[in-house]
């Protein structure tokens, strides 16, 4: 039933005009501040159309470049689908209190747009209004590029009112949510929200039996922001993919590899290649498997250090989820996949969604192969029938014959300068084979890059934290294990090596090549998928 019901979805998006009439987004907003010569915040939050007001939620605790506290909460406007988003505080004594933030899906391109407002003086109306350009530094610097939202993921969003899952507000909560409602009907903002009863009821956060077969909402407002970011980030993610050049050719082991009952990712490739990637695909599971428990570790401890839960540790995620299909989009098309995650910490890889909610990178990728091919559309409903499963064999053959053709058309001479002889099965994985180590780094350790001494000479010496970058096979257990604000030890290297760093980016005070940091990745890389 549930993939006839997604199949349904699939349908309707594929028929829908992408043109969403009437959506209030980015332009709409501008043309309201220019035709009220609207020039602060309480104005233009006044000015808003009542379904941008009614779904919201509430931050008490924020690291955004808005400031929050219990009783005056950062305020998250969602609307309908969270394709435009729109934030702001109400303490004046907090940090941002005079800028607007926003947040816009393009439909079209399947991409995130951040923006900030600033409203720095009333008197000077819409003519004194400063706005960003899309996705500035400020704002990618926790958003990532390509952006993308960060809004934690279920069941457990630390900071925002209801912050677990179905188990009611804390003590601390229920006092702070309490102190907000007695204010907000005279707060200059505030006031402006609708549908604040929400959040007076406790069954919002904590529903009852009854609630069940009434027209209440079925979902907190945590809850329901999240799939709705979870939707629209896996659009995002389908879409990049798809823009790829190699994407037909690794389409329907992608597709496979999104939907847990089409079996391994192993299934998907031919067998002389999957044993050429066995190795790094063990290594790169591990590395994501230690990545998502320091995640797990770091949220519940942001809960149980605040005394707010009785209940933080135990909490069901679906971290491995996508670890096969993101082996391929690593290794295959080249692409990070450490940005992917709506978690709070970068270079994690925890993608749990509501149960039963039907969101997934599943849907969103079929929306991206099912116009390509048409048998795609036709037996996906029948991928869990008892006729022998035809989708799912039909992925798998169609993704075993794309690799080779690929291989056919790629591979070129050997290297002695003799015709490669394509027909041995082994031979041609070797190609292709190659063909992912070029994008990924090859699972055999390369030669240790000159720039590496750099490294050494300040995390050995005691300048640094001290890392063993002249041991290998110490520096190689402590990528993989060593936790680090991004991520493992790994995760924080590569972080510190790309421009996303700012000011951090090491090595500091040397002007590295981009060559030069490529070749530090790879061997790092490399070094933490061997065996």
């Amino acid at each position: 039933m549930a993939r006839h019901c997604l199949t349904l979805l699939i349908v309707i998006l594929l028929a829908t005009v992408p043109a969403r009439a009437g959506s209030f987004d980015f332009a709409a907003l501008q043309n309201l501040i220019r035709q009220r010569n609207i020039g602060s915040v309480e104005e233009l939050i006044a000015a808003l159309p009542p379904l941008a007001r009614t779904r919201f939620a509430l931050m008490f605790e924020s690291r955004s470049l808005q400031g929050a506290s219990f009783k005056d909460p950062r305020v998250i406007l969602y609307g309908s689908d969270a394709r435009f988003v729109l934030t702001f505080n109400g303490d004046p004594g907090e940090r941002g209190y005079r800028t607007i933030e926003t947040m816009e899906f393009d439909a079209q391109a399947k991409e995130f747009r951040f923006r900030e407002l600033q409203f720095p003086s009333s008197a000077a109306g819409a003519a004194g209004v400063v706005l960003s350009e899309p996705n500035p530094a400020r704002c990618t610097r926790c958003h990532g590029n390509p952006a993308r939202p960060v809004w934690d993921t279920h069941p457990l969003w630390p900071g925002a009112y209801g912050e677990r899952y179905l188990a009611g507000l804390s003590p601390a909560e229920a006092a702070g949510l309490s102190a907000f409602l007695a204010r907000q009907p005279s707060n200059p903002r505030y006031r402006h929200l609708l549908g604040v009863n929400r959040f007076v009821d406790p069954a919002t956060f904590r529903p009852a039996a009854a609630t069940q077969y009434t027209a209440a909402p079925a979902e907190s407002p945590n809850a329901e922001l999240a799939n709705h970011l979870s939707r629209l980030q896996f659009e995002a993610i389908a879409r990049g993919l798809a823009r790829q050049p190699n994407f037909s050719t690794f389409q329907y082991v992608l597709l496979g590899a999104a939907d847990n009952t089409c079996g391994a990712v192993a299934d998907f490739f031919p067998a002389a290649l999957w044993r050429m990637q066995e190795r790094r695909f063990e290594g790169f599971a591990r590395g994501t498997s230690v990545a998502n428990s320091h995640l797990a570790r770091l949220k519940a401890m942001r809960v149980r250090h605040a005394r707010r839960s009785r209940a933080a540790g135990g909490l069901p995620t679906d971290s491995d989820a996508l670890t096969g299909l993101r082996f391929v989009v690593e290794a295959a098309l080249g692409l990070s996949t450490r940005d992917w995650s709506l978690a709070l910490e970068q270079g994690t890889y925890d993608f749990t969604v509501l149960p039963g909610s039907g969101v997934s990178l599943l849907q969103a990728l079929l929306g991206e192969v099912g116009p390509r091919d048409a048998a795609i559309r036709e037996l996906f409903p029948y991928a869990t029938s008892s006729d022998g499963d035809r989708y799912c064999t039909y992925l798998k053959r169609r993704s075993r014959a794309a690799l080779l053709a690929y291989v056919d058309t790629t591979a070129g001479p050997a290297r002695d300068g003799t015709a490669a002889d394509l027909s041995l099965p082994d031979k041609r994985a070797s190609k292709l084979s190659l063909s992912m180590d070029v994008a990924a780094g090859s699972a055999v350790v390369p030669a240790t890059p000159a720039a590496l001494l750099l490294c050494s000479q300040c995390h050995e010496t005691g300048i640094a934290p001290a890392v063993a970058f002249s041991n290998a096979r110490q520096l190689k257990r402590e990528l993989q294990e060593k936790p680090a604000a991004h991520g493992a030890l790994l995760d924080e290297i590569l972080f510190r090596l790309s421009t996303d760093a700012g000011a951090q980016r090491m090595p500091l005070g040397t002007d590295l090549s981009q060559a030069q940091r490529r070749a530090l990745a790879a061997y790092f890389v490399a070094l933490a998928a061997e065996d």
